[in-house]
């Protein structure tokens, strides 16, 4: 196929390794065959038969975040977005698990940790996300029983996504180039809205998501988003809903809290409604999110309080930051 061929010489010319580039055209050369076996093509398929694919390449071992990876830069080189979105979203917090399997034996030990995860292995990457929030209801209900309220919570607000550092180091660059807090908030959140901007003017996903003039309003309307509001010592910082588009149109209060959530550990168990299931402390992981910008961004220990969730039953994803007393001085 014709561009399946410039795809490959794309990879050449980025220096790529010869096997890389053989393993990529691999992936993709049974993608297209097993999407011909439905019977359909790549402008026809859907979730459903993506994560078709992906078992397969489960079954077969081959499910790789490299796998995903050259899917993904397929998708934006035949600027194909379902097959960006759906390669994202494979990758997206898959590290979750591992990183909680980790943590549990770093910080309780082996027999601990394997009492948790006792007749259940870590979720391989690349699963149906329909099956990820049954992982959740297990493990962290598991946990949950076994350590005190105050425990679980401080666990889970350390994060279980790893710290992406080196993504975040331009950010303590502009702290420490900034006047002070109030001026690199203000920087922030004009990148971001200038970001969406871009992304809306060049017909480019943000992250996983479609920007439009609609999606550019909601978070100019909603200045808790991303750079956050400041009384004091505490930034109140709320989260831009995950799909923004289908949010804002979304009639009722179930898909409006689906569309919302970030998390594909739980985000399921809205649709079909066991998120009673998950248990609520769980999302003090999205906590922990915060709580590892900001330590990378004023290199020293913060907490971030988890106030508001759409698991918990909340319209909005809210956390408040506290920062230390030393960067807020004199600004009030």
């Amino acid at each position: 196929m014709e561009d399946l061929e410039k795809f490959k010489q794309r990879l050449i010319e980025k220096e790529n390794p010869l096997e890389v580039v053989e393993e990529a055209m691999k992936v993709l050369e049974d993608f297209y065959s097993f999407i011909a076996k439905k019977d359909k093509n790549l402008s026809e398929i859907d979730s459903e038969d993506f994560y078709d694919f992906s078992e397969e390449l489960i079954k077969q071992k081959r499910n790789k975040s490299l796998t995903y990876e050259v899917l993904v830069g397929y998708g934006r080189f035949i600027d194909n977005q379902n097959l960006i979105v759906w390669g994202l979203e494979v990758l997206d917090g898959s590290e979750v698990m591992v990183n909680f399997s980790k943590r549990l034996e770093e910080e309780f030990g082996k027999e601990f940790r394997d009492e948790i995860f006792k007749d259940t292995e870590i979720p391989p990457l690349g699963i149906d996300p329909k099956k990820k929030p049954d992982y959740t209801k297990k493990l962290i209900t598991r946990f949950e029983s076994k350590v005190d309220a105050q425990t679980c919570e401080n666990f889970l607000a350390k994060g279980l996504r790893d710290p992406y550092t080196e993504w975040r180091k331009p950010d303590r660059e502009r702290f420490l180039n900034s006047k002070d807090i109030d001026e690199f908030l203000e920087q922030k959140r004009e990148r971001f809205i200038a970001g969406l901007e871009k992304h809306r003017d060049e017909g480019t996903l943000f992250f996983t998501q479609e920007v439009n003039d609609e999606v550019v309003e909601y978070a100019k309307n909603h200045p808790g988003i991303e750079g956050g509001i400041r009384k004091g010592n505490i930034l109140t910082v709320i989260k831009i809903p995950h799909e923004t588009l289908a949010y804002i149109h979304a009639k009722d209060d179930k898909m409006k809290a689906y569309y919302y959530c970030h998390c594909p550990w739980a985000k399921e168990a809205i649709l079909d409604e066991t998120i009673d299931e998950i248990p609520k402390v769980f999302c003090n992981c999205s906590g922990g999110y915060y709580k590892n910008y900001w330590e990378i961004v004023l290199d020293q220990p913060i907490e971030v309080k988890t106030v508001k969730t759409v698991i918990s039953g909340d319209s909005i994803c809210e956390f408040d930051v506290y920062l230390p007393e030393e960067i807020v001085k004199g600004l009030d």
